[in-house]
């Protein structure tokens, strides 16, 4: 199975993200924007395990989020990755709560490292609203802004992905709460 850990995001917050993205998505640029269950802050993607390796994976996971209180979020800004020339990934900043994150995924990072999986570069803390295969410009996507109220994370949640030609289908597998 497809997995990954992520940080999930209150419904409300997420309907003024797809708002947001539902208004953007009347540019008719060739953007395959994030559907509203789909909203969420990945802090590490996973990949193809099986069911011992979720076990496995769920415990240091679990050890993991005993280590961290809840924290407060607040999302704003727009951006892209890797640049605006070449954007692939559209996202909303982290403004509240980053470096709480950072800490969090590269606990996580570091203690499922040594279960074999691969270390990212680096972590940025943002929501994926959109991705983009072909080449197009976003600037004026990009001068907008959206600034949601601060909300409380009180979990981390392990997903399954699962990929369908309509776009990925996400599962919540197993949540660990924060102290």
């Amino acid at each position: 199975m497809r997995t990954f850990i992520a940080v999930e995001v209150p419904e409300k917050i997420r309907r003024e993200i797809d708002s947001f993205i539902k208004e953007q998505a009347k540019q008719n640029v060739p953007i395959k924007w994030v559907k509203f269950d789909n909203l969420h802050i990945t802090l590490q993607f996973l990949g193809e395990i099986d069911e011992s390796k979720k076990k496995e994976t769920a415990a240091v996971i679990a050890e993991i989020a005993r280590k961290f209180t809840r924290l407060q979020v607040k999302l704003e800004g727009i951006g892209c990755f890797p640049s605006p020339r070449n954007p692939r990934v559209l996202w909303i900043g982290v403004k509240e709560g980053a470096e709480k994150l950072c800490e969090i995924a590269q606990s996580l990072e570091t203690a499922l490292s040594r279960s074999g999986f691969k270390e990212e570069k680096r972590f940025h803390p943002h929501l994926t609203i959109g991705r983009i295969k072909t080449s197009c410009k976003v600037d004026n996507i990009l001068e907008k802004n959206i600034e949601t109220e601060p909300f409380q994370v009180n979990s981390i949640t392990l997903f399954k992905s699962t990929l369908k030609p309509e776009g990925p289908i996400y599962e919540e597998l197993e949540n660990f709460p924060l102290v």
